[in-house]
């Protein structure tokens, strides 16, 4: 019988379900603007970096509003993914202790989770593209692709966080280090023309690097980039994805025992 009908594949895709609800719905546990939220900070964070960068400290980037709020919504889905997934395990000690299911699904879970409040934030960015002076483009239908790429990558990286947390809780620190060095070296707030040159290639080889830009060229240059960069994009996508799952299963056994 195909595997998509076994039971014990519905059973953990119902478990999966029910974990990406629950999170969602507890995260805003409690609160009055509840899900709300998951828009406002986002916004918040776009409206104080869009008036110090477009007034005070002026770049020369076209449709500047449209690529600060796209680059700003792309990376938090990286840094609330990564950051929430990481303590998982530890989180859910309580019923990794006491019941058994496979313990991928509760790091898929979290990135579901984050990728949710993605989607609820680019409800926002093309609002934003619909009342600016951008028109469609067929380039746009490019954009779920590196949607896909980005999940990946974040998804990698978590497996790969989620068992070091377990066994080495600095790195939740570390983790915060790194994210904070990442915003900034990552054009998400000026233009890549600003950084010399001779630095693009140490830049792109950051994945992020690659998504935000290509995103951008997608929504603003109506431009999809060449099929030599999406195949080194797509190449270190499933770098990433297969090196942090790996990684994962190696370590999973002993996942129990440490907490």
């Amino acid at each position: 019988m195909n595997s998509v009908y076994h039971p014990s594949f519905r059973k953990n895709i119902d478990l999966l379900k029910t974990f990406v609800w629950t999170d969602f719905k507890l995260r805003y546990e409690g609160s009055i603007l509840g899900y709300f939220w998951t828009l406002v900070k986002p916004l918040l964070l776009f409206g104080v970096l869009y008036v110090v960068f477009s007034v005070f400290m002026r770049f020369p980037v076209e449709h500047y509003q449209l690529y600060l709020l796209l680059g700003i919504i792309l990376w938090n889905f990286f840094t609330e993914s990564t950051s929430i997934g990481m303590s998982s395990f530890v989180a859910k000690r309580s019923i990794i202790t006491k019941v058994y299911f496979p313990r991928y699904i509760l790091v898929v879970a979290s990135t579901l989770t984050a990728f949710l409040t993605l989607l609820l934030n680019l409800v926002i960015f093309f609002i934003f593209v619909w009342v600016s002076p951008i028109s469609f483009h067929l380039s746009m239908l490019f954009f779920p692709l590196y949607l896909v790429e980005l999940y990946f990558i974040s998804l990698g990286v978590t497996f790969l966080l989620s068992v070091l947390f377990v066994f080495f809780r600095d790195i939740l620190h570390i983790w915060e280090v790194l994210l904070q060095i990442g915003f900034w070296t990552i054009p998400i707030i000026y233009p890549l023309s600003i950084i010399p040159e001779k630095y693009h290639r140490f830049i792109f080889f950051n994945p992020l690097t690659r998504i935000i830009t290509y995103s951008r060229a997608l929504f603003i240059e109506y431009h999809v980039p060449s099929f030599q960069l999406n195949l080194v994009l797509f190449s270190m996508t499933i770098f990433i994805f297969f090196l942090g799952f790996f990684i994962f299963k190696s370590r999973e056994s002993s996942i129990t025992e440490m907490l």
